[in-house]
């Protein structure tokens, strides 16, 4: 029921009772006085903390209801017998305390229709990314409630997502500063998120800082996720150098035809082609030659000079250039030992500060590493320092560092 409805069900109410003379502006404003003292009453032995978990106990809760009502009942009554429009006269009054009051900065409104419109609230860091209506749609299909964070020096936001209507709201921030932008961003999703813990959230970002609070947020049962823009560009971007590629090879061709060119020129002289193949008679006559002095001599049980065993094809895998496949391991490893040794150095240089307990151990590796580095990259260098007897982990998950004279 709405507050006319109410109020004809309080009219209804007190004349099946015959209580109409009794309700007049007076007495109902002195039974609203004393309702309301018994309301206060609840809360009279409380502290301001204890007050505000109150509700937590049903049965307080339950009583407080039903002071509330009272109070509320003795209120909408005595507006009713003034003649008071309440909805006009809280729309005054508010304008009188706005101009008494002024505001110390803006904050977007959220209206009640609107927090539970069906569909994902989406959080748009504008002044990290910007995409356009379209772009926002194909992101995030079926966006209910849209909300774009701005920097003062961002106009007319608004209008780049009017196809979204009502349900589109820009929010700029109350001043510039550090990361100011990103604290209004996590203030409003943790707004959202407690009006509407049933519905997805979803940041639209570049921005990886957010990635700790949304972690934290999806440990607390909420749907929320963070999507890059524009990221797909660049690898579609990636996928073309393979062409340029191609072209070297194509430019290899006119150097095949320079070898070929020198051809003629060998045969320019037949007399010195002819005078280099009859060494090469002779010398593949004394080849065979020694091949056959080599088999009488192992038939005659002379010990024949050979060369060492080797296993069937080995000389061919030499020559098919096994040693230069072999390169790209030496340069892994290479620069797996010059991991190794930055890590080493800076474990050392933190002195007494290392740490001692695995997981901060292992916080400190990640950031040495990278932010982007993965759990499986900080366990394969955690595993490479205990091997090189840099770093020692107990049973109970200390760590030392014995190579460093200490822990």
């Amino acid at each position: 029921m709405n507050v006319s409805e109410l109020q004809a069900e309080l009219r209804h109410f007190a004349a099946e009772r015959d209580w109409q003379p009794f309700h007049t502006p007076k007495n109902l404003s002195t039974a609203l006085l004393v309702e309301a003292a018994e309301l206060a009453e609840i809360f009279q032995w409380m502290t301001p903390e204890q007050s505000a978990r109150a509700h937590e106990d049903p049965a307080v809760k339950q009583r407080i209801g039903e002071e509330v009502a009272d109070v509320l009942l003795y209120l909408l009554q005595l507006a009713d017998h003034s003649r008071i429009d309440i909805a006009q006269a809280v729309k005054d009054k508010l304008a009188l305390n706005a101009a008494k009051y002024p505001p110390r900065h803006t904050i977007a409104r959220i209206p009640p229709a609107r927090a539970a419109a069906p569909g994902p609230h989406v959080l748009v860091d504008y002044e990290n990314v910007q995409p356009t209506e379209g772009e926002l749609r194909e992101l995030v299909p079926g966006a209910g409630q849209v909300w774009v964070f701005h920097g003062p020096h961002q106009h007319e936001v608004d209008r780049r997502f009017a196809s979204f209507g009502t349900n589109a709201t820009a929010v700029p921030i109350s001043r510039p500063g550090k990361n100011a932008l990103d604290f209004h961003l996590s203030f409003y999703l943790g707004y959202i998120a407690s009006r509407n813990p049933g519905a997805p959230i979803v940041v639209v970002a570049n921005d990886k800082g957010y990635e700790p609070m949304i972690e934290h947020a999806r440990g607390m049962g909420f749907a929320v996720q963070r999507l890059a823009y524009g990221q797909v560009k660049p690898a579609a971007s990636n996928a073309e150098p393979p062409s340029p590629a191609a072209k070297p090879a194509a430019k290899s061709a006119p150097a095949k035809k320079a070898a070929a060119k020198k051809v003629p020129v060998k045969k320019a002289a037949p007399k010195t082609a002819a005078a280099k193949k009859a060494p090469a008679k002779k010398v593949a006559a004394k080849k065979a030659t020694a091949a056959k002095k080599t088999a009488v001599a192992t038939a005659s049980g002379t010990p024949a000079t050979q060369k060492a065993d080797l296993p069937v094809g080995a000389e061919s895998a030499k020559r098919a250039g096994v040693p230069e496949k072999r390169t790209k391991p030496a340069k892994a490893s290479s620069s797996a030992l010059q991991t190794m040794e930055r890590l080493s150095n800076s474990l050392r240089k933190m002195g007494d500060k290392r740490p001692t307990k695995l997981p901060s151990l292992r916080r400190s590796l990640k950031s040495f590493l990278g932010v982007d580095a993965t759990d499986d990259a900080v366990s394969a260098a955690l595993n490479g320092l205990v091997a090189a007897g840099v770093v020692q982990v107990d049973d109970g998950g200390r760590a030392s560092y014995p190579s460093f004279g200490g822990a």
